[in-house]
């Protein structure tokens, strides 16, 4: 039997707020693919499982229906706990591979994985949670010896952001090798190093588009379209079902089914993201179902090119990075002309407007108006203008989506399910 790996999230999870409040860290995205699908690099034929928080196991089990949530089925070859953090592999699968007896993984003096085997694994039930894998590690610590590897952690958005170029191009190479369609190129469209491009079945470039790949590869998804006057600058990915109309887009990944124009560089956007008119966001990780009115821009650069420093859960983090902008939750709204200052976090079901300067570094989930003068979003008001955006795109919002919506209204502190090796 192939080795187990059960992804968990530690205590840390908060500090990826406001893209966490719906979703494990492990399903955010820097290249093409999320986080979890990395594992698949250095872990041939692994069976892959999730474990997750009381508050959003049932939207994950939901949405990964072939994924067991909250479920480990115990293998012969080994269950692995893997720190859904998990940034760089390092020499991580060396270690496991070379590995008799189960064996804990730090870096820094943090825990990167967990690998149970052969006597300890015996001990484990046939059918698991996460808890009781942790008990059993507790009570038999005495037989588990302790590694340092060189695999690393991500500890904030920022991080993953900063991983775009790489992560594209590194699974643009796996697509790549597994490309089993002819890769015709689109005819009376510029395109520079169309060797690095990959444009799925039933993708539309229209005439006098830019496909640039002379600085990294460039993948788009299959029935999307690229109007013309449209600039794509690689590393940058376009997913399924998504529209590019005029405008530039650099070093950027698109998710699924989004509406892209005006200017958009080093940015993530989850999925159901729309920006289709002018303006700029740079340097910002976006969740799903965000509508950015027309001009909204985002500041992702200080004037004295200083380091920006980024507020998380209250606390001022210096990023090390001069250029950071935007992290917006999920179905946040903006009015036209909305301006977003450098760094900060504006959470979940936010409906900002009035043409101003946003100049809090943390916008509360469920925020009504303008900076400084916020109200408190109606949750069956933001149900319904949810549900209305979801349909225009001919898609229904879920009942656990909807369920998990109103917990975060709520602010119900229930058992979150997160033990943390």
């Amino acid at each position: 039997m192939p080795l187990r790996i059960c992804f968990y999230e530690d205590a840390v999870f908060d500090q990826f707020y406001p893209l966490t409040y719906m979703r494990p860290v492990y399903t955010l995205r820097s290249g093409i693919v999320p986080m979890f699908k990395r594992a698949e690099r250095y872990f041939n034929d692994a069976e892959l499982c999730f474990a997750a928080r009381t508050q959003v196991s049932p939207r994950l089990a939901e949405r990964h229906r072939d994924m067991p949530v909250n479920i480990i089925k115990k293998s012969e070859d080994g269950v692995l706990l893997l720190n859904g953090r998990v940034r760089d592999y390092g020499d991580l699968s060396q270690l496991i591979s070379a590995s008799e007896g189960s064996c804990v993984f730090t870096h820094e003096n943090e825990t990167v994985a967990v690998l149970f085997k052969r006597g300890l694994l015996k001990l484990a039930p046939s059918v698991a949670t996460q808890r009781e894998y942790q008990e059993l590690l507790e009570a038999e610590s005495a037989d588990v010896t302790t590694r340092e590897t060189t695999a690393s952690l991500y500890n904030y958005c920022w991080e993953i952001m900063a991983d775009i170029g790489g992560e594209i191009t590194t699974d643009f190479l796996r697509l790549k090798d597994a490309l089993t369609h002819k890769n015709e190129m689109p005819s009376r469209v510029f395109i520079v190093n169309p060797e690095n491009i990959i444009v799925e079945p039933g993708v539309r470039v229209a005439q006098g588009a830019l496909l640039d790949a002379s600085e990294g590869p460039i993948y788009i998804g299959g029935n999307s379209r690229v109007d013309t006057q449209s600039a794509i600058h690689g590393p940058c990915y376009i997913g399924p079902n998504s529209v590019v109309v005029a405008g530039k887009i650099v070093a950027s990944s698109i998710g699924h089914t989004c509406r892209v124009g005006g200017e958009v560089e080093e940015s993530i956007f989850h999925s159901y993201v729309n920006k289709y008119h002018a303006g700029f966001i740079g340097h910002s990780y976006v969740g799903p179902w965000v509508n950015f009115g027309a001009m909204t821009t985002n500041s992702d650069l200080k004037n004295n090119y200083s380091n920006i420093r980024v507020s998380v859960g209250g606390k001022m983090i210096d990023t090390g990075s001069i250029k950071v902008g935007s992290f917006i939750g999920d179905h946040t709204k903006f009015g036209i002309g909305t301006l977003l200052n450098t760094g900060i976090n504006i959470g979940v079901s936010c409906n900002l407007f009035g043409g101003a300067l946003i100049a809090d570094k943390e916008v509360p989930s469920f925020s009504w108006g303008t900076s400084g003068a916020y109200q408190r979003y109606d949750i069956e008001k933001a149900i319904e203008t949810a549900t209305t955006s979801a349909e225009r795109r001919n898609h229904k919002l879920s009942d656990r989506e909807i369920e998990l919506l109103r917990k975060l209204s709520d602010d119900i502190n229930e058992d979150d399910g997160v033990v943390g090796f």
